[in-house]
């Protein structure tokens, strides 16, 4: 049974809804990093054909077909409001919502799996931008830059909003 997505309020809450030592795979999307929950996250593919949706909203790139089941792909750049990457090696981070819907969400880099510890976390500070506020599960500071703890549903309910 899958974890619900909260939006912990301080690390003992943290510590109670994701257990003292989560994984999370650390990703990045602009200059940004990004923490993902590997419970959500089946799996990190390259790029693959994508079927364009007409009168799709440019936000969702297509359709792709990852052995044999069909997966809406979300750009998470354009989400955010940075410009499309043109970089062609970027990367589809398959997660999991909480209802058992998967999407693709497109990534710039594929950073590492680290274990997330109560005491690291602190919550989302108000000078992040908007977007990743109202997405993010808090932050942790890690190696000079800050990791905001993605909320795959609230991500995926966003950008539903935008493209409606």
């Amino acid at each position: 049974m899958k974890e619900k997505s909260l939006r912990p309020a301080n690390p003992n809450e943290l510590a109670q809804i994701h257990g003292v030592c989560s994984e999370l795979l650390t990703c990045r999307v602009g200059d940004q990093w990004l923490g993902i929950s590997v419970s959500q996250v089946q799996e990190v593919v390259s790029p693959m054909p994508c079927t364009s949706i007409p009168l799709a909203d440019t936000l969702v790139t297509g359709l792709i077909n990852l052995r044999g089941r069909v997966i809406s792909q979300l750009n998470i750049r354009l989400a955010v409001g940075l410009p499309a990457s043109e970089d062609p090696h970027y990367r589809v981070a398959i997660v999991e919502t909480d209802s058992g819907e998967a999407f693709g969400l497109m990534i710039d880099e594929v950073g590492e799996v680290i274990k997330l510890v109560a005491q690291d976390y602190e919550k989302t500070p108000k000078s992040l931008p908007k977007v990743w506020q109202d997405v993010s599960d808090g932050v942790l500071k890690r190696d000079g830059h800050v990791l905001v703890l993605m909320n795959v549903d609230s991500f995926i309910a966003l950008t539903v909003a935008m493209a409606s």
